[in-house]
Protein backbone atom coordinates (compact mmCIF):
# COMPACT_ATOMS: atom_id res chain seq x y z
CA UNK A 1 0.00 0.00 0.00
CA UNK A 2 2.97 2.35 0.96
CA UNK A 3 4.51 1.65 -2.45
CA UNK A 4 1.35 2.24 -4.41
CA UNK A 5 1.02 5.89 -2.48
CA UNK A 6 4.69 6.80 -3.22
CA UNK A 7 4.01 5.72 -6.85
CA UNK A 8 1.10 7.55 -7.38
CA UNK A 9 3.20 10.72 -5.90
CA UNK A 10 5.48 10.42 -8.05
CA UNK A 11 3.31 10.08 -11.33
CA UNK A 12 1.20 13.44 -9.80
CA UNK A 13 4.20 15.38 -9.17
CA UNK A 14 5.86 13.97 -12.76
CA UNK A 15 2.52 15.11 -14.31
CA UNK A 16 2.44 18.36 -12.48
CA UNK A 17 6.48 18.84 -13.49
CA UNK A 18 5.68 18.35 -16.87
CA UNK A 19 2.92 20.79 -16.71
CA UNK A 20 5.21 23.50 -15.51
CA UNK A 21 8.34 23.01 -17.75
CA UNK A 22 7.83 25.71 -20.67
CA UNK A 23 7.27 28.21 -18.15
CA UNK A 24 9.96 26.90 -16.16
CA UNK A 25 12.49 27.08 -18.81
CA UNK A 26 10.82 30.07 -19.91
CA UNK A 27 11.84 31.83 -16.61
CA UNK A 28 15.15 30.27 -16.48
CA UNK A 29 15.89 32.08 -20.14
CA UNK A 30 14.40 35.33 -18.43
CA UNK A 31 17.58 35.01 -15.79
CA UNK A 32 20.05 34.17 -17.86
CA UNK A 33 18.79 37.24 -20.16
CA UNK A 34 19.32 39.68 -17.33
CA UNK A 35 22.82 37.85 -15.89
CA UNK A 36 23.67 38.54 -19.93
CA UNK A 37 23.56 42.39 -20.08
CA UNK A 38 24.86 43.23 -16.40
CA UNK A 39 28.36 43.59 -16.66
CA UNK A 40 30.31 46.56 -16.73
CA UNK A 41 30.81 48.01 -20.50
CA UNK A 42 26.70 47.35 -21.08
CA UNK A 43 26.07 49.06 -17.71
CA UNK A 44 28.75 51.67 -18.55
CA UNK A 45 26.35 51.92 -22.02
CA UNK A 46 22.93 52.13 -20.19
CA UNK A 47 24.70 55.47 -18.25
CA UNK A 48 25.77 57.14 -20.90
CA UNK A 49 22.10 56.77 -22.50
CA UNK A 50 20.82 57.82 -19.55
CA UNK A 51 23.22 61.24 -19.33
CA UNK A 52 21.83 61.82 -22.90
CA UNK A 53 18.13 60.60 -22.17
CA UNK A 54 17.89 62.57 -19.23
CA UNK A 55 19.63 66.04 -20.73
CA UNK A 56 15.86 66.54 -22.02
CA UNK A 57 13.90 66.58 -19.08
CA UNK A 58 12.17 69.66 -18.56
CA UNK A 59 11.67 69.10 -14.57
CA UNK A 60 14.82 68.72 -13.32
CA UNK A 61 12.81 68.07 -9.98
CA UNK A 62 11.98 64.32 -11.05
CA UNK A 63 13.77 61.99 -8.49
CA UNK A 64 15.53 60.02 -11.16
CA UNK A 65 17.13 62.96 -12.50
CA UNK A 66 18.72 64.41 -9.32
CA UNK A 67 20.38 60.66 -9.03
CA UNK A 68 22.60 61.19 -12.16
CA UNK A 69 22.76 65.31 -12.39
CA UNK A 70 26.42 65.74 -12.07
CA UNK A 71 27.75 62.80 -13.33
CA UNK A 72 25.51 62.88 -16.31
CA UNK A 73 27.02 66.40 -17.02
CA UNK A 74 30.57 64.86 -17.09
CA UNK A 75 29.42 62.38 -19.56
CA UNK A 76 27.76 64.86 -21.93
CA UNK A 77 31.14 67.43 -21.71
CA UNK A 78 33.62 64.35 -22.06
CA UNK A 79 31.16 63.88 -25.74
CA UNK A 80 31.58 67.30 -26.72
CA UNK A 81 35.44 67.19 -25.98
CA UNK A 82 36.36 64.04 -27.68
CA UNK A 83 36.66 63.56 -31.36
CA UNK A 84 36.82 59.91 -32.53
CA UNK A 85 38.08 60.64 -35.82
CA UNK A 86 41.34 62.79 -34.39
CA UNK A 87 42.60 61.54 -31.08
CA UNK A 88 41.75 58.46 -28.68
CA UNK A 89 40.42 59.22 -25.47
CA UNK A 90 43.52 59.54 -22.57
CA UNK A 91 44.32 57.80 -19.85
CA UNK A 92 42.85 60.82 -17.33
CA UNK A 93 39.71 61.29 -19.80
CA UNK A 94 39.09 57.85 -19.48
CA UNK A 95 39.84 57.53 -15.64
CA UNK A 96 37.30 60.41 -14.83
CA UNK A 97 34.72 58.77 -16.59
CA UNK A 98 34.67 55.84 -14.86
CA UNK A 99 35.49 57.38 -11.39
CA UNK A 100 31.87 58.84 -12.41
CA UNK A 101 30.41 55.78 -13.59
CA UNK A 102 31.73 54.28 -10.43
CA UNK A 103 29.97 56.39 -8.25
CA UNK A 104 26.44 55.38 -9.54
CA UNK A 105 27.12 51.99 -11.41
CA UNK A 106 24.62 50.75 -8.61
CA UNK A 107 22.14 53.29 -9.62
CA UNK A 108 22.51 52.71 -13.08
CA UNK A 109 21.58 48.96 -12.75
CA UNK A 110 18.54 49.72 -10.19
CA UNK A 111 17.26 52.26 -13.25
CA UNK A 112 14.91 51.89 -15.72
CA UNK A 113 16.31 54.17 -18.50
CA UNK A 114 12.78 54.43 -20.20
CA UNK A 115 11.41 56.78 -17.13
CA UNK A 116 13.59 59.17 -19.41
CA UNK A 117 12.83 60.84 -23.05
CA UNK A 118 13.87 59.48 -25.92
CA UNK A 119 17.25 58.78 -26.75
CA UNK A 120 16.54 60.97 -29.86
CA UNK A 121 15.18 63.89 -28.34
CA UNK A 122 18.11 63.89 -25.88
CA UNK A 123 20.47 64.65 -28.71
CA UNK A 124 17.79 66.97 -30.34
CA UNK A 125 17.92 68.53 -27.10
CA UNK A 126 21.55 69.07 -27.22
CA UNK A 127 21.59 70.86 -30.88
CA UNK A 128 19.12 73.15 -29.60
CA UNK A 129 15.82 71.70 -29.30
CA UNK A 130 13.42 72.49 -26.15
CA UNK A 131 13.11 70.27 -23.25
CA UNK A 132 11.00 67.53 -22.78
CA UNK A 133 7.55 67.61 -20.24
CA UNK A 134 7.51 64.47 -19.13
CA UNK A 135 3.33 64.87 -17.98
CA UNK A 136 2.59 66.37 -21.49
CA UNK A 137 3.92 62.85 -23.05
CA UNK A 138 0.96 60.39 -24.39
CA UNK A 139 1.93 57.07 -22.81
CA UNK A 140 0.85 54.86 -25.49
CA UNK A 141 2.90 57.21 -28.04
CA UNK A 142 5.52 56.88 -25.74
CA UNK A 143 5.72 52.97 -25.62
CA UNK A 144 5.57 52.85 -29.36
CA UNK A 145 8.67 55.86 -29.78
CA UNK A 146 10.58 53.51 -27.39
CA UNK A 147 9.94 50.07 -29.05
CA UNK A 148 11.38 51.57 -32.40
CA UNK A 149 13.97 53.21 -31.20
CA UNK A 150 15.09 50.11 -29.17
CA UNK A 151 14.83 48.04 -32.15
CA UNK A 152 16.79 50.43 -34.81
CA UNK A 153 19.34 50.70 -31.67
CA UNK A 154 19.51 46.55 -31.40
CA UNK A 155 19.79 46.12 -35.06
CA UNK A 156 22.34 48.96 -36.06
CA UNK A 157 24.56 48.12 -33.19
CA UNK A 158 24.44 44.63 -33.91
CA UNK A 159 26.17 44.56 -37.54
CA UNK A 160 29.01 46.69 -36.02
CA UNK A 161 32.39 45.07 -35.23
CA UNK A 162 33.25 46.59 -31.74
CA UNK A 163 29.24 46.74 -30.48
CA UNK A 164 27.90 43.69 -31.81
CA UNK A 165 25.78 41.34 -29.78
CA UNK A 166 26.14 41.97 -26.59
CA UNK A 167 24.99 45.65 -27.31
CA UNK A 168 22.55 44.40 -29.35
CA UNK A 169 21.09 42.10 -27.03
CA UNK A 170 20.84 44.61 -24.13
CA UNK A 171 18.67 47.14 -26.58
CA UNK A 172 16.34 44.06 -27.63
CA UNK A 173 15.56 43.16 -23.89
CA UNK A 174 14.17 46.34 -23.33
CA UNK A 175 11.77 46.24 -26.14
CA UNK A 176 8.32 45.00 -25.51
CA UNK A 177 6.36 44.22 -28.60
CA UNK A 178 2.90 42.87 -26.52
CA UNK A 179 2.31 46.25 -25.47
CA UNK A 180 2.03 47.58 -29.15
CA UNK A 181 -1.16 47.99 -30.96
CA UNK A 182 -1.45 44.90 -33.86
CA UNK A 183 0.41 46.38 -36.22
CA UNK A 184 3.51 45.35 -39.01
CA UNK A 185 5.57 47.11 -36.53
CA UNK A 186 4.95 45.00 -33.92
CA UNK A 187 5.62 41.66 -35.42
CA UNK A 188 8.79 42.81 -37.03
CA UNK A 189 9.81 43.74 -33.66
CA UNK A 190 8.89 40.46 -32.12
CA UNK A 191 10.91 38.51 -35.01
CA UNK A 192 14.17 40.51 -34.41
CA UNK A 193 14.03 39.87 -30.72
CA UNK A 194 13.28 36.27 -31.72
CA UNK A 195 16.34 36.06 -33.50
CA UNK A 196 18.42 37.84 -31.28
CA UNK A 197 17.51 35.61 -28.31
CA UNK A 198 17.81 32.60 -30.44
CA UNK A 199 21.45 33.84 -31.58
CA UNK A 200 22.64 34.18 -27.69
CA UNK A 201 21.11 30.65 -26.57
CA UNK A 202 18.16 31.91 -25.04
CA UNK A 203 15.66 29.25 -27.30
CA UNK A 204 12.41 29.54 -25.22
CA UNK A 205 12.66 33.46 -24.96
CA UNK A 206 12.83 33.42 -28.65
CA UNK A 207 10.59 30.28 -29.34
CA UNK A 208 7.86 32.42 -27.14
CA UNK A 209 7.98 35.39 -29.25
CA UNK A 210 7.79 33.99 -32.45
CA UNK A 211 5.18 31.38 -31.61
CA UNK A 212 2.94 34.50 -30.96
CA UNK A 213 4.03 35.77 -34.23
CA UNK A 214 2.95 33.58 -36.39
CA UNK A 215 -0.56 33.05 -34.32
CA UNK A 216 -0.91 36.80 -35.17
CA UNK A 217 0.37 36.12 -38.99
CA UNK A 218 -1.90 33.61 -39.00
CA UNK A 219 -4.77 35.72 -38.05
CA UNK A 220 -3.64 39.10 -40.66
CA UNK A 221 -3.40 37.58 -43.83
CA UNK A 222 -4.06 40.72 -45.70
CA UNK A 223 -2.23 43.39 -43.94
CA UNK A 224 0.35 45.38 -46.13
CA UNK A 225 3.92 44.69 -45.07
CA UNK A 226 6.19 47.38 -46.91
CA UNK A 227 8.64 47.75 -43.98
CA UNK A 228 9.11 44.24 -44.08
CA UNK A 229 9.78 43.44 -47.96
CA UNK A 230 12.15 46.51 -46.84
CA UNK A 231 13.84 44.66 -44.18
CA UNK A 232 14.71 41.59 -46.24
CA UNK A 233 14.80 42.64 -49.49
CA UNK A 234 11.75 41.21 -50.81
CA UNK A 235 10.79 44.61 -53.15
CA UNK A 236 9.64 42.47 -55.75
CA UNK A 237 7.20 40.69 -53.99
CA UNK A 238 3.60 41.48 -53.34
CA UNK A 239 2.18 41.84 -50.27
CA UNK A 240 0.51 38.13 -49.83
CA UNK A 241 3.62 37.33 -50.92
CA UNK A 242 5.78 38.84 -48.26
CA UNK A 243 3.15 37.54 -45.73
CA UNK A 244 3.57 34.01 -46.85
CA UNK A 245 8.21 35.03 -46.89
CA UNK A 246 7.60 36.02 -43.41
CA UNK A 247 5.70 33.69 -41.75
CA UNK A 248 7.84 30.73 -43.29
CA UNK A 249 11.21 33.27 -41.19
CA UNK A 250 9.09 32.77 -38.30
CA UNK A 251 8.88 29.13 -38.37
CA UNK A 252 12.30 28.83 -39.34
CA UNK A 253 13.74 30.38 -36.31
CA UNK A 254 11.54 28.57 -34.00
CA UNK A 255 12.69 25.57 -35.83
CA UNK A 256 15.92 26.60 -35.09
CA UNK A 257 14.92 27.33 -31.23
CA UNK A 258 13.18 23.98 -31.08
CA UNK A 259 15.87 21.79 -32.45
CA UNK A 260 18.71 23.57 -30.08
CA UNK A 261 16.68 21.94 -26.98
CA UNK A 262 17.16 18.87 -25.32
CA UNK A 263 13.73 17.32 -25.12
CA UNK A 264 12.45 14.75 -27.88
CA UNK A 265 9.32 16.42 -28.15
CA UNK A 266 11.02 19.87 -29.19
CA UNK A 267 13.06 18.10 -32.28
CA UNK A 268 9.80 16.62 -33.78
CA UNK A 269 8.47 20.14 -33.01
CA UNK A 270 11.34 21.57 -35.03
CA UNK A 271 11.25 19.51 -38.34
CA UNK A 272 7.19 20.05 -37.92
CA UNK A 273 8.33 23.98 -38.54
CA UNK A 274 11.19 23.39 -41.08
CA UNK A 275 8.75 21.38 -43.05
CA UNK A 276 6.05 24.69 -42.74
CA UNK A 277 9.47 26.65 -43.78
CA UNK A 278 10.08 24.91 -46.70
CA UNK A 279 6.74 24.69 -47.94
CA UNK A 280 5.83 28.52 -47.62
CA UNK A 281 9.40 28.92 -49.83
CA UNK A 282 8.57 26.71 -52.16
CA UNK A 283 5.46 28.59 -52.94
CA UNK A 284 7.19 31.18 -54.10
CA UNK A 285 10.39 30.05 -55.92
CA UNK A 286 12.65 31.51 -53.67
CA UNK A 287 16.05 30.18 -52.92
CA UNK A 288 18.30 31.32 -50.51
CA UNK A 289 20.75 29.96 -47.88
CA UNK A 290 18.51 29.22 -45.22
CA UNK A 291 16.15 27.25 -47.66
CA UNK A 292 18.94 24.90 -49.10
CA UNK A 293 20.36 24.65 -45.66
CA UNK A 294 16.76 22.91 -44.65
CA UNK A 295 16.07 21.32 -47.53
CA UNK A 296 19.34 19.19 -46.82
CA UNK A 297 18.61 18.84 -43.11
CA UNK A 298 15.01 17.27 -43.77
CA UNK A 299 16.25 14.92 -46.66
CA UNK A 300 19.21 13.69 -44.44
CA UNK A 301 17.03 13.24 -41.19
CA UNK A 302 14.58 10.88 -43.58
CA UNK A 303 16.68 9.24 -45.22
CA UNK A 304 17.06 10.42 -48.47
CA UNK A 305 20.43 11.52 -48.57
CA UNK A 306 21.10 11.55 -52.25
CA UNK A 307 17.96 14.28 -52.53
CA UNK A 308 20.05 16.63 -49.98
CA UNK A 309 23.06 16.63 -52.68
CA UNK A 310 21.67 19.77 -55.14
CA UNK A 311 20.58 21.57 -52.14
CA UNK A 312 24.50 21.05 -50.47
CA UNK A 313 26.32 21.50 -53.71
CA UNK A 314 24.41 24.94 -54.15
CA UNK A 315 24.99 26.08 -50.27
CA UNK A 316 28.62 25.10 -50.98
CA UNK A 317 28.73 27.15 -53.69
CA UNK A 318 27.53 30.59 -51.74
CA UNK A 319 29.67 33.38 -51.15
CA UNK A 320 28.22 33.88 -47.34
CA UNK A 321 30.23 31.42 -46.08
CA UNK A 322 34.18 30.82 -45.20
CA UNK A 323 36.70 28.70 -46.60
CA UNK A 324 36.46 26.57 -43.89
CA UNK A 325 32.32 26.24 -43.39
CA UNK A 326 32.73 25.36 -47.69
CA UNK A 327 35.22 22.78 -46.83
CA UNK A 328 32.70 21.60 -44.41
CA UNK A 329 30.04 20.91 -46.45
CA UNK A 330 32.27 19.43 -48.84
CA UNK A 331 32.35 16.87 -46.32
CA UNK A 332 29.20 16.51 -45.86
CA UNK A 333 28.49 15.73 -49.52
CA UNK A 334 31.35 13.35 -49.05
CA UNK A 335 29.53 11.43 -46.64
CA UNK A 336 26.34 11.37 -48.30
CA UNK A 337 28.29 10.04 -51.52
CA UNK A 338 29.86 7.30 -49.40
CA UNK A 339 26.43 6.65 -48.16
CA UNK A 340 27.22 7.61 -44.69
CA UNK A 341 24.07 9.76 -43.23
CA UNK A 342 24.66 9.84 -39.97
CA UNK A 343 28.33 11.17 -40.60
CA UNK A 344 27.29 13.95 -42.25
CA UNK A 345 24.34 14.68 -39.38
CA UNK A 346 26.84 15.02 -37.41
CA UNK A 347 29.03 17.34 -39.57
CA UNK A 348 27.44 20.50 -40.89
CA UNK A 349 24.55 19.21 -39.49
CA UNK A 350 25.77 19.31 -36.05
CA UNK A 351 23.37 21.77 -34.28
CA UNK A 352 25.73 24.32 -32.96
CA UNK A 353 26.99 24.66 -36.43
CA UNK A 354 23.85 24.80 -37.93
CA UNK A 355 22.56 27.79 -35.67
CA UNK A 356 26.15 29.62 -36.76
CA UNK A 357 25.17 29.72 -40.51
CA UNK A 358 21.36 30.55 -40.25
CA UNK A 359 22.96 33.87 -37.86
CA UNK A 360 25.51 34.51 -40.35
CA UNK A 361 22.89 34.59 -43.18
CA UNK A 362 20.55 36.71 -40.92
CA UNK A 363 23.44 38.99 -39.72
CA UNK A 364 23.69 39.91 -43.46
CA UNK A 365 20.35 40.73 -43.97
CA UNK A 366 20.49 43.42 -41.35
CA UNK A 367 24.48 44.66 -42.45
CA UNK A 368 22.78 45.55 -45.99
CA UNK A 369 20.27 47.87 -44.04
CA UNK A 370 21.44 51.46 -43.87
CA UNK A 371 20.11 52.48 -40.90
CA UNK A 372 21.02 55.66 -40.89
CA UNK A 373 19.43 56.57 -43.85
CA UNK A 374 16.32 54.70 -42.63
CA UNK A 375 16.31 57.19 -39.94
CA UNK A 376 16.77 60.01 -42.18
CA UNK A 377 14.00 58.79 -44.48
CA UNK A 378 11.68 59.20 -41.43
CA UNK A 379 12.67 62.93 -40.71
CA UNK A 380 14.61 62.00 -37.65
CA UNK A 381 16.22 65.01 -36.95
CA UNK A 382 20.37 65.30 -36.15
CA UNK A 383 20.84 61.51 -38.13
CA UNK A 384 24.21 62.25 -38.65
CA UNK A 385 25.22 63.45 -35.31
CA UNK A 386 23.43 60.85 -33.62
CA UNK A 387 25.19 57.98 -35.36
CA UNK A 388 28.10 60.25 -34.35
CA UNK A 389 27.16 60.08 -30.49
CA UNK A 390 26.35 56.19 -31.06
CA UNK A 391 29.94 55.69 -32.43
CA UNK A 392 31.23 58.05 -29.18
CA UNK A 393 29.35 55.75 -26.81
CA UNK A 394 31.26 52.81 -27.81
CA UNK A 395 34.86 54.61 -27.58
CA UNK A 396 33.80 55.79 -23.88
CA UNK A 397 32.83 52.25 -23.13
CA UNK A 398 35.82 50.78 -24.44
CA UNK A 399 38.25 53.22 -22.74
CA UNK A 400 36.36 52.48 -19.08
CA UNK A 401 36.59 48.92 -19.27
CA UNK A 402 39.75 48.98 -19.68
CA UNK A 403 40.00 50.27 -15.76
CA UNK A 404 37.60 47.83 -14.53
CA UNK A 405 39.71 45.77 -12.62
CA UNK A 406 42.54 46.22 -10.46
CA UNK A 407 45.36 44.71 -12.72
CA UNK A 408 44.25 47.37 -15.71
CA UNK A 409 44.05 50.41 -12.68
CA UNK A 410 48.04 49.88 -11.70
CA UNK A 411 48.82 49.60 -15.58
CA UNK A 412 47.17 53.24 -15.62
CA UNK A 413 49.20 54.56 -12.45
CA UNK A 414 52.52 53.39 -14.45
CA UNK A 415 51.78 54.85 -17.81
CA UNK A 416 50.94 58.29 -15.55
CA UNK A 417 53.96 58.23 -13.84
CA UNK A 418 55.73 57.93 -16.82
CA UNK A 419 54.46 60.60 -18.65
CA UNK A 420 55.48 63.12 -15.95
CA UNK A 421 54.25 64.29 -12.31
CA UNK A 422 51.84 66.99 -13.63
CA UNK A 423 49.62 64.04 -15.01
CA UNK A 424 49.94 62.08 -11.40
CA UNK A 425 48.55 64.69 -9.64
CA UNK A 426 45.85 65.05 -11.44
CA UNK A 427 45.16 61.58 -11.45
CA UNK A 428 45.60 61.33 -7.21
CA UNK A 429 42.20 61.91 -6.76
CA UNK A 430 40.74 59.19 -9.15
CA UNK A 431 42.43 56.54 -7.51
Amino acid sequence: MKNLILLICVVVFASCSKEKTDEVLLQIDKQKLEENINYDKIVFYKFAKIAVRSNAVLDTNMAEYQKFSGQSRNILNAMHRIDTNKKSISVIEALQLYNDYRKVKKLVKNTDEDVFPGLIEGFNVMYGAPKVDMKLVDPKEKIRLKNIEHAILSMAVLTTRDLGQPFALYECSKTQPELLDDSEIKTLLEFVRGFLFFSNNLFYLSEDGLSRNIKWLDKNEKIPLPYTKAFFGWRNLSDEQTHTAFHGMNYLFRGFDRMRMERKIDEERSLEDFDLFVKDMNKLGLETELVWLIDAYLNLKRENPEKAIPALEKLKASLLFSDNEREAIQKTIDYVKNRKPEAALNGVYDKAFMARLASKYMISVLAKIDWEKVMRDNNVPHTKEIFANINKFKDMSNAVSSYTNEKAIDNSKKEITKKGSELLEKAKSLW
